[in-house]
């Protein structure tokens, strides 16, 4: 679960981590007065608040010397469309702006705190070429990209922090306040089950590091006992159905593909894309139906990837151990009749239940196939849009 950059500097200033002076802004009379009170000497920067990196390189980011200047800036943005590498060809609509005090500062620098999966730990990630996207610089000059692992058991190891420290080109004091910043951080992405913690530029003014810009991603999964995370949420910065499903306590990822498939497990949905892919076929999304599914959440799961934009076809692969089949294939037969889609839907469905789930899916009247194998499925799906060109 993403946040925006206003919500990820208040968590900073929770934690004592350095950040410039900044507040939010949700109209443009509030801008007016958030210049007035807080910065009468004007030397601001407005900041569209949209859940997305490259911000700057789209306009989202502008320089004002006066109050005058902040309230044309902010004019500009409120009810702007951002387009970035990370938007989609939809873009992002300014609705929020943050203002915050310019800075003068030195070198910019990266930083970022990550779960490394391969390692099974905590990561710093830093480098002297901040400012700009990072897998950028990864691409074309990997040897820039500095990593320190952390253990969570253990937490920051002094001597090896100082040592990554002096690599960036801190020294002295400099450096024991590096660490002191990396041990907040720290901090904060364990007391708060972040996924990630990103600096994007840290700096450094009148010699004390500061964070230009944070971003905070925090665990979807550990929100049942981070309910402060939760109240952060931005259900408008979300894709509608990514933000629909969940709700539902279904995991919905959109692909940009034109085969939707619905299954039941990670490793069943993640194969079954492979599987669309390895066909020569594009999967439109990702859906895991959940624990304790049942005919109505497989209905509801069937109606909401309909409304995917591009699809084609929907590629059904279920495995019931615990899961009863025949309820999912319930639910996906009459939301099929309902919504009276016409496009191909092939199933393969194995395990509790499947003798009654197959005569659910013989007796539908949509345009629906059975299959006995995720392969047999894809490849049939291929067969069948070929037809209909």
């Amino acid at each position: 679960m993403n946040i925006h950059e206003y919500q990820a500097k208040q968590l900073f200033k929770d934690y004592d981590i350095p950040v410039p002076e900044g507040y939010p802004a949700f109209d443009l009379a509030e801008v007016g007065r958030i210049m007035e009170e807080r910065f009468p000497e004007g030397k601001v920067v407005v900041k569209a608040q949209v859940q997305t990196g490259g911000r700057g390189k789209a306009g989202g980011i502008l320089l004002a010397d006066t109050k005058e200047e902040a309230v044309t800036a902010a004019a500009k943005l409120f009810g702007k469309t951002l387009y970035t590498k990370q938007s989609g060809p939809e873009g992002k609509l300014v609705r929020k702006l943050y203002i915050e005090k310019q800075t003068p500062h030195e070198k910019e620098y990266y930083l970022s705190l990550l779960i490394d999966n391969r390692l099974g730990k905590c990561v710093f990630i830093a480098s002297k070429e901040g400012g700009m996207e990072i897998e950028e610089v990864a691409e074309k000059n990997p040897e820039a990209i500095l990593r320190m692992p952390v253990e969570l058991g253990e937490g920051i190891n002094e001597e090896t922090a100082l040592a990554f420290a002096e690599k960036l080109g801190f020294a002295d004091e400099m450096a024991e306040d590096f660490v002191a910043l990396l041990k907040r951080m720290f901090r904060l992405f364990t007391e708060r089950d972040c996924s990630l913690v990103e600096v994007n530029p840290m700096s450094v003014c009148d010699g004390k590091p500061i964070c230009l810009d944070a971003k905070v991603s925090f665990d979807s999964g550990a929100l049942f006992r981070q309910p402060l995370n939760a109240e952060l949420r931005d259900i408008l910065e979300e894709n509608p159905l990514e933000a629909e499903a969940s709700d539902e306590g279904m995991s919905y990822v959109s692909l940009g593909g034109d085969i939707g498939c619905i299954c039941n497990g990670a490793g069943l949905g993640m194969s079954t894309m492979d599987t669309i892919n390895y066909t020569g076929c594009k999967p439109a999304n990702f859906l895991d139906l959940g624990g304790s599914v049942d005919d109505a959440r497989a209905g509801k799961a069937f109606k909401l990837l309909i409304r995917e934009k591009g699809i084609k076809g929907v590629i059904i692969n279920i495995f019931g151990g615990i899961a009863r089949t025949n309820l999912i294939a319930k639910g996906i037969t009459e939301a099929i009749t309902e919504t009276n889609y016409q496009g191909p839907v092939v199933c393969r469905i194995e395990g509790n239940g499947d003798a009654e789930a197959h005569e659910y899916i013989a007796n539908c009247k949509g345009n629906i196939y059975p299959a006995s194998s995720c392969i047999e499925a894809c490849m049939k799906m291929k067969e069948l849009l070929k037809e209909e060109r």
